[in-house]
């Protein structure tokens, strides 16, 4: 299989089947290890090109065909897009184009309408109109949904809360190849020795925009083949999501919920914090236990798997999520880094467990959300949102976090985010929390990292507990997260799981 048959199979899954698009890729291109690296970055490129630009592909199609793509065969309407994708945004010559596409709608059982594809595709090798000179003429909305892709609906929601200006900087920051970002598990190595290991195989590296323990990573073919990710030193994760864990204020000895876990990657940042947490009061002479005695014990697996490892373990993390799928990535991930001190609990975000009610120091509520600060990494969620699942997010999120807040111990603290920059499920959210769950609002300006609080516009916002980034070209994906602390004063009572 060549590497445009490859990007063909992927995009039928995609836009017809509606697979994800990232699943999709991974498991693809998993079945083919022996291909040649070039064709690898070729079909992974096209495909992903393509679902990126689909409305702009398709309203050039439709300048140049008499048949527009919503009424072509899949199949057919897939070749023109990834050809009038090599036209437009790679350097492969018209010929080359025009002759492949042939061959593969031949090969795919469609001979019959390759001259039709021939022709479409050697009409757009012709048109001299630059994609802005195309759109010049269509109302705003229309035109910013062509120019960058995004349903019209969706525009005018990003106008709204945005304004113009905003909206078309986070547009082309879609459009933009985002950073792969890593995080260092500090517990097992420094930055420095980190990227030096990164470095020895070949890899370009540089420091992160914000946080100090984060690397920012080029020249990768696959992910999966780097030594230090293997061996547990690294976990790839952006800038933005290491804010939560970082805002919480892990102190030694904490126990941490972490509701919806999966792949894992906070509650791994949160491991690898006590580790150090607790290594560091046992270096400065703390023997007292920690405060929160009542907290859970551990279980005896990681107990002997603290003493078999030599590592103090000071605190937990329950890492929790809905489906066993979810739960087999966070334990791989666990595996990996070797971190003793997290116990993985198949549970619903949405019921309370009894026995940790009021028990936790911190609660972590990285929540579902419509994922559209990090649609730079997942291109089809521009396309799969609707106004009705916006709305119904909202109230899924609201069932979470009333059920999160009673794990929440006096004095303890509630981190909720998101990967989202929806106003309704992230500033109204926060305001319904301290509303509604009885919690305060707390600065987050203490836990920022150094470079963040050097960010003038950040700061009004994060000094009332919360922080909306928006996706920009070459810093951090869109991001949520705001922290609320419940009063130290209250009294429990109905069992633990009730406040005032």
């Amino acid at each position: 299989m060549n590497a445009r048959e490859l990007a063909l199979t992927m995009l039928l899954q995609i836009t017809e089947e509606k697979k994800l698009c990232h699943t999709v890729l991974a498991r693809e291109l998993g079945k083919y290890p022996g291909l040649d690296k070039r064709e690898r970055a070729f079909a992974a490129r096209l495909c992903e090109g393509v679902v990126e630009r689909m409305l702009t592909l398709d309203y050039l199609i439709s300048r140049c065909s008499s048949v527009k793509p919503e009424k072509q065969k899949p199949v057919v309407r897939n070749i023109l897009r990834m050809g009038f994708y090599q036209l437009n945004y790679m350097e492969v010559p018209p010929s080359a184009v025009c002759n492949e596409a042939v061959k593969l709608a031949k090969k795919r059982g469609f001979a019959g309408l390759s001259g039709f594809v021939n022709g479409v595709l050697r009409a757009a090798a012709r048109e001299t109109d630059g994609l802005s000179a195309a759109v010049a003429g269509l109302e705003r909305e229309e035109r910013l949904s062509v120019l960058y892709s995004v349903p019209a609906w969706l525009v005018g929601r990003f106008l709204d809360w945005y304004g113009e200006e905003s909206t078309e900087r986070m547009f082309r920051a879609f459009l933009e190849e985002p950073a792969l970002t890593a995080r260092v598990n500090l517990s097992k190595c420094s930055a420095d020795q980190c990227r030096q290991r990164l470095e020895s195989e070949g890899l370009e590296v540089c420091g992160g925009v914000f946080v100090p323990e984060a690397l920012r990573l080029s020249g990768i073919d696959s992910p999966g083949r780097i030594g230090a990710l293997r061996d547990g030193f690294l976990q790839i994760q952006d800038e933005s999501s290491m804010l939560p864990v970082l805002c919480a204020g892990i102190k030694p000895g904490d126990y941490v919920i972490d509701c919806c876990a999966a792949p894992g990657g906070k509650a791994l940042q949160a491991a690898d914090l006590l580790l150090r947490a607790g290594r560091n009061a046992r270096a400065q002479g703390s023997q007292a236990e920690p405060p929160g005695a009542d907290r859970p014990p551990l279980c005896a697996g990681q107990s002997a798997a603290a003493q078999e490892s030599g590592v103090p373990l000071r605190g937990l993390v329950s890492a929790r999520d809905i489906s066993e799928y979810k739960l087999s990535k966070i334990r791989e991930n666990i595996s990996r880094c070797g971190f003793p001190n997290v116990e993985v609990l198949l549970w619903d975000a949405c019921r309370l467990r009894q026995e940790d009610a009021g028990k936790a120091d911190v609660v972590l509520a990285d929540l579902p959300c419509s994922g559209l600060g990090i649609i730079a990494r997942k291109p089809d969620i521009k396309y799969n949102a609707s106004p009705e699942g916006l709305s119904e997010l909202v109230r899924l999120q609201r069932r979470m976090l009333e059920t999160a807040a009673k794990y929440v111990k006096p004095g303890g603290v509630l981190i909720y985010s998101t990967c989202t920059v929806n106003p309704e499920e992230n500033r109204e959210n926060a305001e319904w929390i301290e509303r509604e769950l009885g919690l305060e609002a707390q600065s987050l300006l203490p836990y920022l990292p150094e470079k963040m609080r050097a960010e003038e516009a950040l700061l009004p916002e994060a000094e009332r507990g919360r922080l909306q980034l928006l996706p920009e070209p070459g810093r951090t994906d869109g991001f949520f997260v705001s922290r609320f602390v419940r009063p130290a004063e209250e009294q429990k009572i109905s069992g633990g799981c009730e406040w005032r």
